[in-house]
């Protein structure tokens, strides 16, 4: 009896510490989260989009006839439709109609079209950086110290524009980063376009905004939309994600060899960038077309189009196979076969989750008038001492303008180009001061909208993997069950230890005390023996030396 419980719990024990063993190799993870206070973390990126995506200039080009138009592809939908039902191929028709959006016509034109057609730089009229000890503050936020700016070209907003710090002491000191935006042309101000009926839903007047880890590409799908006229403050809270590198589910520290391209810019490794990369190059390959979802290394051009290309020439059955190939192509299991291979998830990366508050602007044109003009004049003075240090400031024209902003008796007035003429007594000083804004100008419209991105505390969420099944873990757990069957301890190790021990130098010993005996009792190893021949007067002598 005793026996059978010895047996089954040792098959308890054994099937157990088994699965336990299994479970570890699993390398499952659990997160962690803490809160670390006052350490700082990189300000985030901020991508703007314009909605409309269409600037001033772009209605000029349609009416020039330089760019294919809306109205004009609209126009060309229609006829591809009508010829389809005048063939009787009703599905065919169904297809097209649905063609007729901003994204297949983005599609169709060439990349410095689109480009041309977008909003500019000029649509970013003021621009402010804060930090804890100072403000930087620009009229041409191209020039804005600490920040860079590049244009991103998107198939549903055209171009977007993305601000991000400069180097790693600018980016965790920066506090709050503010922009004036331009919303670009209202729909009464503007020819109508008649097209793109099935965005309806989509379409709205105001901005699309992503907040987003520096040097990564924005997906504007996870962005946030901006209210005209109202101050949109955004409220971010950093969360650092320390990824645990395990054979099961490896991750991969990134650098410059990782990046990837899309048209004319270069962007910091993504899991999920590194898989539509190569998806996309699978499409390219074998569809010979570019895919405008995904990130896109090359130019389009007349050899590998957009995928949406239908005009100036439509081809049924070549638009067809394409459409079929990239069905096929944007299958799931194309991504899984780089998934876990060529393509990792990052080790260390941080994410931004953000809330939006809205409320009314009190700004004035004034303000921002004497704002420049006080912008304009230090920087100016700064470059000039830095030049000519032994230099009088007061010989620049810029002390002047600095001087007319401290001397004005009535700030919340714009001065007129007949009151600065007046006030420069033929000097020429005036002709550098600020041309923007105009003293018409109404902040309180819907023309603007103003966005300011602030970070919520200088504290950071961190996020750590941990094994949920460590080694330390798996010995306890071990331990565990091996006392709770049948007894074993650490002790039992080495009582066992022992025992081998002592078995093993008894058992040397009395090999050899065996080998010795058997030395002795060998015939062949016995030397010759030698008779002891004694005189026999010796003897009688030793016989009664006995008796007496």
């Amino acid at each position: 009896m005793w026996l059978i419980f010895v047996l089954s719990m040792t098959c308890l024990l054994i099937s157990s510490t088994a699965l336990l063993i299994k479970d570890f190799l699993n390398y499952d993870v659990s997160v962690h989260t803490q809160l670390r206070l006052d350490d700082y973390s990189p300000f985030p990126a901020l991508t703007i989009c314009h909605q409309p995506p269409f600037s001033f200039n772009a209605y000029k080009l349609w009416k020039r006839a330089e760019i294919l138009s809306p109205s004009n592809y609209n126009r060309y939908m229609r006829k591809l439709i009508l010829e389809a039902l005048l063939s009787n191929e009703s599905q065919t028709a169904s297809a097209i109609w649905g063609y007729d959006s901003q994204s297949v016509y983005y599609q169709n034109l060439a990349y410095n079209d689109a480009v041309r057609l977008g909003h500019t730089t000029a649509i970013f009229l003021t621009c402010m950086r804060s930090d804890a000890n100072m403000i930087a503050f620009e009229d041409n936020c191209t020039l804005l110290s600490g920040y860079t700016m590049r244009r991103f070209s998107h198939h549903q907003y055209m171009n977007c524009y993305t601000f991000e710090p400069v180097g790693e002491s600018l980016a965790n000191g920066t506090t709050s980063f503010s922009l004036l935006v331009s919303m670009g042309p209202r729909d009464k101000d503007v020819e109508l376009q008649q097209a793109f009926l099935p965005d309806i839903f989509e379409q709205a007047r105001g901005l699309r905004v992503v907040v987003h880890e520096a040097g990564t590409m924005p997906n504007l799908e996870n962005g946030l939309h901006v209210e005209p006229g109202k101050l949109n403050e955004i409220n971010y809270e950093p969360y650092r994600w320390n990824r645990l590198n395990t054979p099961r589910r490896p991750c991969i520290h990134t650098n410059e060899t990782h990046r990837f391209r899309d048209l004319e810019n270069w962007f910091n490794y993504t899991h999920s960038d590194c898989l539509s990369t190569y998806q996309q190059a699978e499409i390219m390959q074998n569809c010979h077309c570019i895919y405008v979802l995904y990130p896109r290394p090359s130019l389009p051009n007349q050899n590998l189009p957009y995928c949406g290309q239908i005009w100036p020439e439509y081809n049924k059955t070549a638009f067809s196979e394409r459409l079929t190939c990239l069905a096929h192509y944007l299958d799931n299991s194309i991504k899984r076969k780089y998934d876990g291979t060529v393509c990792l998830p990052r080790c260390n990366f941080y994410e931004y989750p953000s809330t939006t508050s809205i409320t009314k602007w009190r700004g004035h044109a004034w303000q921002l008038y004497w704002l420049r003009v006080q912008n304009q004049a230090s920087q100016e003075l700064l470059k000039f001492q830095e030049q000519f240090p032994d230099h009088n400031i007061q010989q620049h024209a810029s002390f002047k303008q600095w001087e007319f902003y401290l001397t004005y008796n009535n700030l919340t007035h714009i001065p007129t180009t007949a009151e600065l003429a007046q006030i420069a007594n033929g000097t020429s000083w005036t002709r550098t001061l600020p041309a923007w804004p105009p003293e018409q100008l109404d902040l309180d419209s819907e023309d603007f909208a103003y966005v300011v991105i602030k970070r919520k505390s200088h504290n950071t969420v961190e996020k750590n993997e941990k094994l949920v099944l460590s080694l330390y873990v798996l010995v306890s757990r071990v331990g565990g069950l091996c006392s709770l069957t049948i007894g074993l301890t650490a002790a039992f190790l080495v009582e066992l230890l022992e025992f081998l021990y002592l078995f093993y130098v008894q058992q040397r010993y009395g090999h050899r005390h065996s080998s010795n005996n058997a030395d002795l009792g060998r015939p062949g190893d016995r030397t010759d023996s030698v008779a002891l021949v004694i005189p026999l007067s010796q003897l009688k002598q030793t016989e009664s030396s006995g008796t007496s």
